[in-house]
């Protein structure tokens, strides 16, 4: 019998992982000041998590002071 390659399944990140992976994507400047950044919905796939935990990370970003939120727009890296 052959060999059957595993199948990949995403691992659920936490909302601090999300949060720490979020920084360091900022840090590198993979998202510059005034990018906007995906939507919740987008990261949530993304990460393989739920769109609540998504929330949660980006929530610490905004209380951190390096994201914003604009209503009806999108969440923003801080300029």
């Amino acid at each position: 019998m052959g060999t059957r390659d595993p199948v990949r399944v995403p691992i659920p990140h936490t909302a601090r992982e999300i949060e720490a992976d979020l920084t360091r994507r900022i840090a590198a400047g993979q998202f510059r000041p005034g990018a906007r950044l995906p939507t919740y919905d987008a990261l949530a796939e993304e990460y393989g998590s739920a769109r609540r935990t998504v929330a949660r990370a980006v929530d610490a970003l905004k209380a951190r002071g390096l994201v914003v939120g604009v209503p009806g727009s999108g969440t923003y890296v801080a300029e």
